[in-house]
């Protein structure tokens, strides 16, 4: 909880009682969860459930369904009817919790773009991902100097060709244009035109056998050296017209001139033999920025150039990538920052280019839109058609062909209508892409918008079984400037700026709205940080290692992963919102192993332990060899038995086995692509196979093995994900003056300077100053960390070498005379000294101390009394 910036915000709305509502909410988060993590799910939506009561519950006697325990303070109220007063006080305080983080998400989002595009700018350059201003001039200068119109104007015959058109010559212009990447010019500092072949070049040198070929790559056509030199010189000269017309915009941005430069440069720019427009080639445009930045934006593709000025919230006014510059070169202006500057924020603000997908969610008669709210996903019809990934052929060509006669051997219709039906089935298989957003409607209502969060799936069972995974961002009905685009398809692409203006500008005002009934369920949200790292991973490969310092949090995020994503998958719930039979599901029980199992790899661990092994067992007194199944064949077989419920393996500390001993021939197995192969087991002598539906989470510390040292088969069947110590978790952590983030970040620092080449793997963790997810504030806690487990563990780095020690911990806490950690501090009540001794290697830390805070006095007529 935001304490103090809520309290402040409390007083601005004349709320006296600010002190009872800090008390409340530090109930709620000791009982419950913190409010801040809270707000990050889903806005406490979760949370306010938990503590919303309704007089039916009252009447019905219901339990409460949070954890702080409510008693009547009067004779004449029932125990239900405090259920009802206490809970919903609660709900109303944690309802303005979430009204005071609305507000700041408002103040950043109500921030110009223009200063938003300036604070990304300051910050490139602040990380060194930006040229500065004079090395950028310098190389536009040097671009100039060897390919600006006035050298190419002189250039002619062969010189001609190899200097602009052959590929090979990494002193051409085309090399520099795409590939050049080295101290003296790289190309990806000013745009990417990569993709496509040779042939957008309109001519260029073979490299197999030395032709000038042109054309296209359905129809080529060989060009003697005198026709290549005749073809050169119009491509170069309506290269060099195209050059005055823009050179002749000046600096001064109007845009009836960007207007009038489109029309020009399409005739211009127009190769009559070939009828080729070049004002459309990505090359020519990336050109005209490297001579003319000022005027020429270095977005050389119109898909990016358009993506760029929607996320802006600018409505493109032309659809010619000239058109655009004019926008791009005003936007600059505005920043005050070079262009190049400006494109560079956008990708970092709004990344790649997606599409924009309306998506049905009704057959016309029942509605599946709260399933696929609560559920976290999209779907589609046409259950008769099966697993699309299960068809043999899986091109658009051949699958559309087999999709065609299904349908109408399944859905009986004209010609007409079934091609649009399998083109809407293809549209959703293959186009929608992680990331691209989704537009639930139906008919002219928007439902919710949220944004693609994984591939293609079949989920058998469901009236609409075609599904693809969704992150909800906006959850309210509403609708857009033309509501009927696309109002007779199921899957649609929008193409109407003006929706898809408004489309993102939903995306970038997250809301969900309170449907105000318990039956509904809570919205899935975005997963984040590193589990949404961990799902993206065993999406693509279905293992991963989380490596990592001691104390970095790899075990935790493995669990907490593994959990949400076993409730998500198998459930469509978040994991906190599972009931408990729900939850003994996932995490198992005395009958039940459950989706979520966890293992620990060890010195004398093996294949007996993991797949199968002959163990003993007493049968009447006798010893009996018996053959038993490890803990990964059992998960397998259980997986095998319910193909479309997912399960998770932990393994801990994976780099503590011998990998290639305890997987033995399994190694193979788990690879992505072999998932599904069969292998006779060489001691049960029975077929084996790992199912799709199981996915592998490893940890393993650094500080024992370097992930350099793995066996070379797991490392390339595994993906991995490297945690280290986070600082954010102490800020404002203050003992005696000694600010607990830079203190840490401090320690590792000098043990990264001290120790040696293998030190980057030794740092201290964060976890050592956690206590249930959150930061230790008791001085007496820390007191015991630091004793108890930071200088031990920094005495084994050392091992023994008190000078050593000293450089790291500082020599207030070593005395390399004596060679002796001075534990006397510790046992003092007053942790001033044993403060001042751990920041002897950083004076420069200490904080100004400011005292105790006073408790907050509650009003006797506002409590309600909580059983402690």
């Amino acid at each position: 909880m935001q304490r103090e910036l809520f309290e402040q915000w409390l007083k601005s709305k004349g709320i006296s009682s600010y002190g009872n509502y800090i008390s409340r909410l530090k109930n709620v988060e000791e009982a419950e969860c913190d409010l801040d993590d809270a707000y990050d799910i889903d806005k406490c939506a979760a949370l306010i459930l938990k503590f919303t009561y309704s007089r039916e519950d009252q009447a019905n006697k219901e339990p409460l369904r949070h954890k702080i325990p409510i008693k009547s303070q009067s004779e004449n109220k029932t125990i239900y009817e405090s259920y009802y007063e206490g809970s919903n006080d609660y709900k109303n305080r944690i309802s303005k919790y979430v009204e005071f983080r609305d507000s700041q998400s408002n103040e950043e989002n109500s921030i110009s773009v223009v200063d938003r595009i300036k604070k990304a700018c300051d910050k490139l350059l602040t990380d060194g991902k930006l040229l500065q201003i004079e090395k950028l001039e310098q190389k536009y200068k040097l671009f100039a100097d060897k390919f600006g119109p006035e050298k190419l104007k002189n250039l002619d015959g062969e010189l001609l060709l190899d200097t602009i058109f052959n590929i090979g010559n990494r002193a051409g212009l085309f090399y520099w244009l795409e590939f050049k990447n080295d101290d003296e010019f790289n190309t990806f500092n000013f745009g990417s035109i990569a993709g496509g072949s040779s042939f957008k070049y309109i001519m260029y040198k073979r490299n197999s056998d030395g032709k000038w070929v042109t054309g296209n790559p359905q129809s080529p056509t060989i060009l003697t050296t005198e026709e290549a030199i005749e073809l050169g010189r119009e491509i170069r000269n309506k290269l060099i017209a195209g050059a005055v017309e823009i050179a002749a915009l000046e600096t001064t941005i109007d845009e009836d001139k960007y207007a009038n430069l489109v029309l020009s440069q399409q005739n211009t720019l127009r190769i009559n033999s070939s009828n080729t427009d070049m004002s459309r080639l990505g090359w020519v445009h990336k050109y005209y920025h490297m001579i003319y930045p000022n005027l020429i934006d270095d977005f050389h593709s119109i898909r990016w150039q358009r993506h760029g000025l929607v996320c802006c919230g600018i409505r493109p006014e032309s659809e010619s990538a000239y058109g655009m510059a004019g926008q791009y070169i005003k936007l600059a202006n505005e920043c005050g920052f070079p262009v190049n500057y400006i494109t560079s924020a956008i990708n970092e603000l709004f990344g790649s280019p997606v599409g924009y997908y309306r998506i049905g969610t009704s057959d016309g008669k029942i509605s599946y839109w709260n399933e696929m709210r609560n559920g976290g996903y999209v779907s589609i019809g046409w259950d008769k058609l099966g697993n699309l990934s299960d068809y043999e052929e899986q091109d658009k060509t051949g699958l559309k062909a087999k999709l065609i006669k299904v349908l109408e051997k399944e859905y009986s219709n004209t010609p007409q209508v079934i091609g649009k039906y399998a083109n809407q089935i293809l549209a959703f298989y293959f186009n929608i892409k992680p990331q691209d957003v989704i537009v639930a409607v139906d008919g002219e209502k928007v439902l919710g918008v949220g944004q693609a969060a994984g591939e293609y799936e079949y989920r058998e069972g469901l009236a609409f079984p075609h599904v693809i995974k969704v992150d909800w961002i906006y959850l309210a009905e509403t609708r857009l400037p033309n509501p009927r685009e696309g109002i007779l398809t199921t899957v649609y692409a929008y193409k109407e700026i003006d929706n898809i203006l408004a489309i993102e500008k939903l995306v970038n005002t997250p809301f969900i709205e309170n449907t105000g009934s318990t039956d509904d369920g809570v919205p899935l949200t975005p997963l984040t940080g590193i589990s949404l790292q961990i799902e993206n991973i065993l999406n693509r490969k279905k293992q991963v290692v989380l490596y990592g310092p001691p104390g970095t949090g790899k075990t935790f995020h493995a669990e907490k992963a593994c959990f949400e994503l076993a409730a998500r998958n198998n459930y469509y719930k978040a994991f906190a919102n599972l009931s408990a039979e729900e939850k003994l599901q996932i995490c198992g029980s005395d009958n039940n192993k459950g989706a979520v199992r966890i293992c620990c790899f060890h010195p004398s661990y093996g294949y007996e332990d993991f797949i199968e092994g002959i163990k003993p067992s007493a049968v009447n007194g006798q010893t009996v060899f018996e053959l038993e199944n490890g803990v990964f064949k059992e998960l397998c077989i259980d997986a095998l038995k319910e193909p479309s419920k997912k399960y998770y393996l932990i393994i801990d500390e994976i780099n503590r086995g011998d990998i290639s001993r305890i997987f033995g021939e399994l190694i193979m197995l788990i690879e992505t692509g072999k998932r599904g192969k069969k292998l006779i087991l060489p001691l049960s002598k029975k077929p084996f196979t790992v199912p799709e539906n199981v996915f592998i989470v490893g940890t393993m510390n650094t500080a024992d093995r370097s992930i350099a040292l793995l066996d070379v088969a797991l490392r390339r069947r595994f993906g991995f994900i490297e945690l280290m110590p986070e600082y954010n978790f102490f800020k404002d952590i203050v003992f005696e003056g000694l600010p607990l983030d830079g203190w840490l970040k401090g320690l590792n620092k000098r043990i990264c300077e001290n120790i040696g080449k293998d030190a980057r793997n030794l740092q201290i963790g964060h976890s050592y100053f956690l206590e249930r997810e959150k930061a230790v504030t008791d001085s007496e806690k820390f007191k015991r960390i630091v004793k108890e487990d930071i200088i031990p563990l920094i005495e084994e780095y050392c091992y023994g070498d008190y000078s050593l020690m000293s450089k790291i911990l500082g020599d207030g806490i070593v005395d390399t005379m004596s060679q002796l950690v001075r534990y006397e501090l510790f046992s003092s009540s007053d942790i001033a000294d044993l403060i001042n001794a751990l920041l002897s290697p950083c004076p420069e830390l200490r904080a100004a101390f400011e005292g105790e805070e006073k408790d907050i006095e509650l009003s006797d007529d506002e409590s309600i009394e909580v059983m402690q």
